[in-house]
Parts: structure tokens; sequence; C-alpha cells
């Protein structure tokens, strides 16, 4: 498959939508600026089109405790936490310790 490129005419949609144009090659299915989708998706720039956001799900509601942690400067822990005693974290204390020895001669 080749790369279209895609050359807008003079005083053409995308100058009416005020659209930036590159001239890179352009990947994948070619976009129609005289789609309906495009003309609604040029009406509202930044506006998020799909599915709409509920503040009241237990995800949005984590996410704004998590948010309220930062701006007060508490800390913030993400992901699982680690379980220094497990044979991994040992493993890995004393390969750090070794390396350390080993630099440190």
């Amino acid at each position: 498959m080749t790369n279209v490129v895609f050359t807008p005419a003079t005083d053409s949609v995308m100058d009416q939508l005020n659209a930036q144009f590159s001239v890179k090659a352009r990947v994948g299915r070619p976009i129609d600026p005289n789609s309906k989708r495009q003309q609604r998706l040029a009406t509202a720039p930044g506006k998020r089109t799909g599915r709409p956001v509920n503040p009241n799900s237990k995800r949005q509601q984590r996410l704004a405790e998590m948010e309220a942690k930062i701006n007060n400067g508490e800390q913030v822990r993400r992901g699982r936490p680690v379980n220094p005693n497990s044979k991994r974290q040992i493993a890995l204390r004393a390969a750090a310790a070794q390396l350390l020895a080993e630099q440190s001669k």
C-alpha cells in the first residue's frame, strides 16, 4: 500500500473550516473533509466525542479523590504495593548489595 499525499485545493472546505494542513504523507484511510462527521467535528474543536463520562461512577470518584490528594500535597500511591519479604525482593536486595560491593572495590 502506498501513502497518499493529500493536497487541498485553494478555497476548499479545509480553508473554510480553519483546518491545519501538513505536507506529511497520510497513512491509512483518507479523510473526506466534506463528510458529515468531519463537519460536525470541525464545529466543536476540542470537544470529546464518544462515550460520555459518568461523574458518579466508582472510577471517577476514585480519580477525584486522587486528584484531591495531589492538590493537598499528600503522597499518592499507585499500582500494586511491594511485599518487601517476597523471594524476588530479597534476591533484588542481595543483587544490589553485591553490585555496590563490587563497585566500591
